[in-house]
């Protein structure tokens, strides 16, 4: 069957493929939290330092930057978790893949026994 504007369907990946993934998709995220991170900590660090050299800031600057970090210290948290939950989600499809594995194998030799 042909969709329009798509030529061919790719097939549906096998488990070890797709597993592979997933595990990409979360090393490719947590790289990019880690820069965001670290460019969160350049701009702490910016902040710092106008505020040392200078008086002229507010409390009520220094709770809005505070917040501002709050808040995306919270989307980070958030972002951990559903990463956390994507390896959850691999480490249970691996136990899923061994043991139909360790089923299989043990049916095999279960079928060599009875031919003896």
């Amino acid at each position: 069957m042909e969709i329009k504007g798509i030529t061919s369907i790719r097939s549906v990946p096998a488990m070890d493929e797709a597993v592979s993934h997933l595990i990409e998709s979360i090393a490719s995220e947590e790289k990019a939290l880690s820069r965001l991170l670290e460019t969160k900590v350049e701009h702490i660090r910016v902040f710092s330092k106008q505020n040392q050299d200078q008086s002229s800031s507010t409390a009520a600057d220094n709770m809005q930057f505070n917040q501002s970090v709050t808040q995306f210290m919270d989307s980070v948290v958030m972002a951990e978790w559903m990463l956390l939950k994507k390896l959850d989600t691999v480490l249970q499809l691996d136990q899923e893949k061994r043991k139909g594995y360790s089923q299989e194998k043990s049916r095999k030799e279960l079928g060599n026994l009875e031919d003896m």
